[in-house]
């Protein structure tokens, strides 16, 4: 054995056991790059020693031979010193075999029992490593202190990118994985790799039988910090049920659930509310998010496709003076999202909001959008006409209203044909002669087809929206930044009705956090309208300006105008309708939440009279300036700066 059997050498030897631990759980990454490199020097250091201990007395002390003694056999001490350098690896030495005057030599002796312990080490780190992972991720669970952790229930290609996207932008992150490990060796290792590569924490449990929190075993210091818990199945409805589970099971196990966020995979209109009527019931703080494809890719197109950026701003008095006119082509699930977001982040005082959709279903898919969003229609100029893209009927649309688009997004659930499409479409307004910056987006779920066109170059000035790779990522999905800004900008809402707490965000239902994210995502078009931008105070070399020099007279007048065009389009793109005054009777607030209904969906003009229908006070359009105002506190709480833009 390396030491004899005694207390001190079980203590080193558990010493070693745990060190390993240690290593595996906080640096799995980087032994798997140098324990090769490693290995080959241990196993070369012990080579060396051991052919010098083999050696004999006389040669070790640079003697000559004693006459008649035989000369050593170099072949003999080369073969013997290999057999006990490999026993290194199986923790067993050959320390009695050597020279006794090297076992009395301390520097010998030092560097001996440092090269063991070592081959000892390695042999500890590359079995935790093989088959140690239920003991690694309790141990990396115990070692792990960071400030958030994200824990995905089960791994897909939605989880791995934005697990990747997670780990980009933050080393130190604890991102733990709740997956049972396959039955097929090959697909344990590909699992394995990933959770590797990511520095992963692996929880071995079927994600599907997670009920509760407890069963998870974290630390309890894990609840006492921000802990976002991911639900990205395709299987949404396991999504919503586990989602459930978990909520119903926080009081019964008396978690802390004060610092949980639950993300949900959902297509279903209907799952914030069903998720907002379980946390009510159960009486749980516990604040979630709800989204799905089509909904994350009309994010990211607002975000890196800002509708201003096709406007011409006038910024010496906050408006604009012409339309913006959407040119859809494709009405599915995502065309309806792109139109939902284009048509409140499109609103702006002095120009009207147009839209020209086109599908070759519209017929049917018209009249479901129509009672969906039955306010919509009548409210904008929008065009629902069925025509097949690549038709004549299609590209008419296009000659017709060519001067007027601003913006064309093309989103017809087929990769291929959307980037021919969208191709078409450039052709076609170069032929015409346009001048002026048309966006054209075009919707890509799989990277393998845009690379096609890249390679090719056919790719100038198109737009690119919607790639997996592109939205599960952590400035589309968790955005804290922008959450910080909704929640200030509720807190100040409530400060005006005098409402105890101001805070009180997880007790808003899902439509009133996602009116309050909706404002908060059209404050830099506000600023744009300025000739201002914002950006994090901390990453910023920006000259920061003074906000309240800027929203003065006729500026923060149109602002507050824009404002209240754009919470009208909110509510119209949600499903809400104008109360009409004369159906208001006995009603004592302009609201009615049950109905869908609001008395203030109307022009900025007609305001007046529904501040004095319901003797509001404030007035709603001073509500309006006041949401204006509050946009450098809501910055500044955030951590944001503004400066004036290039």
């Amino acid at each position: 054995m390396l030491f004899p059997i005694t207390v001190t050498s079980i203590l080193f030897s558990l010493g070693i056991i745990l060190l390993g631990c240690f290593i595996v759980a906080r640096y799995r990454d980087v032994y798997e790059k140098i324990k090769i490199p490693l290995a080959i020097i241990t196993f070369f250091s012990g080579l060396v020693l051991y052919i010098i201990g083999y050696l004999p007395d006389h040669v070790i002390q640079g003697n000559p031979p004693v006459q008649g003694q035989p000369s050593p056999d170099a072949s003999a001490i080369a073969l013997r010193a290999l057999f006990s350098t490999c026993r290194i690896f199986i923790l067993e030495n050959d320390f009695g075999e050597i020279s006794e005057i090297l076992r009395n030599d301390t520097i010998y002796s030092l560097v001996f029992h440092l090269v063991h312990a070592l081959g000892l080490m390695i042999t500890v780190l590359t079995l935790l490593s093989l088959f140690g992972l239920h003991i690694i991720s309790r141990i990396q669970l115990l070692f792990y202190r960071s400030s958030e952790t994200y824990v995905f229930c089960g791994l897909n290609e939605y989880a791995y990118h934005l697990i990747r996207s997670l780990r980009e932008n933050g080393r130190d992150r604890c991102i733990i994985v709740i997956e049972g490990l396959k039955q097929s060796s090959e697909e344990e290792e590909v699992l394995v790799k990933k959770i590797r590569e990511n520095q992963c924490i692996l929880i071995d449990r079927n994600a599907g039988e997670v009920e509760n929190l407890r069963r998870l075993k974290l630390p309890a210091r894990f609840y006492q910090k921000p802990l976002h818990f991911f639900l990205l199945s395709e299987q949404e409805n396991a999504n919503i049920q586990t989602a459930i589970k978990l909520i119903q099971n926080i009081k019964k196990d008396k978690t802390s659930a004060e610092n949980l966020t639950l993300y949900i995979h959902s297509s279903s209109m209907n799952t914030g509310q069903i998720m907002d009527k379980i946390r009510k019931e159960n009486g749980v703080n516990v604040d979630f998010r709800v989204f799905n494809i089509p909904d994350l890719a009309a994010r990211q197109l607002m975000d890196t496709c800002p509708v201003h950026e096709t406007m011409e701003l006038d910024t010496r008095e906050a408006r604009v003076h012409s339309d913006f006119t959407l040119f859809l082509a494709g009405f599915g699930p995502m065309g309806v999202e792109v139109l939902r977001k284009t048509l409140y982040s499109g609103q702006f005082y002095g120009g009207q909001f147009k839209a020209v959709v086109t599908d070759s279903a519209m017929n049917s898919r018209e009249g479901v959008f129509n009672n969906r969003y039955s306010a919509i229609k009548s409210n904008y100029s929008i065009q629902f006409i069925q025509a097949d893209p690549g038709s004549s009927a299609f590209y008419d649309l296009i000659l017709q209203n060519i001067y007027e688009i601003n913006y064309i997004v093309v989103c017809l659930e087929d990769d291929r044909l959307n980037m021919e499409t969208a191709l078409e479409i450039q052709r076609l307004l170069r032929r015409s002669g346009v001048k002026r910056p048309v966006t054209i987006a075009v919707q890509i779920s799989e990277s393998e087809e845009l690379s096609h066109y890249q390679e090719i170059a056919l790719m100038p000035d198109i737009r690119i929206f919607g790639r997996i790779s592109d939205i599960f990522t952590e400035s589309i999905i968790i955005n804290e930044s922008m959450d910080k800004m909704a929640r200030t900008m509720n807190a100040l809402f409530n400060r005006i009705y005098h409402v105890d707490p101001e805070d009180n965000w997880f007790d808003l239902d899902e439509f009133t956090k996602e009116s309050n994210r909706s404002a908060a995502m059209n404050i830099r078009t506000k600023l744009r309208l300025l000739g201002l931008d914002m950006a994090e105070a901390e990453d910023s070399d920006k000259q920061p300006v003074r906000l309240e020099e800027y929203l003065q007279g006729k500026r923060l007048e149109n602002l507050a105008k824009q404002e209240h065009l754009r919470w009208n389009a909110f509510h119209f793109a949600s499903g809400w309708v104008t109360w009409e005054l004369s159906e208001t009777t006995g009603a004592k607030k302009a609201k009615d939440s049950v109905n869908k209904r609001h008395a203030c969906l109307v022009p900025w003009e007609r305001l007046a009279d529904v501040t004095r229908r319901f003797s509001q006070e404030p007035s709603f359009e001073e509500l309006d300036f006041m949401q204006v105002r509050n946009i450098s506190k809501i910055l500044e709480a955030s951590g944001y700066i503004v400066y004036k833009a290039d």
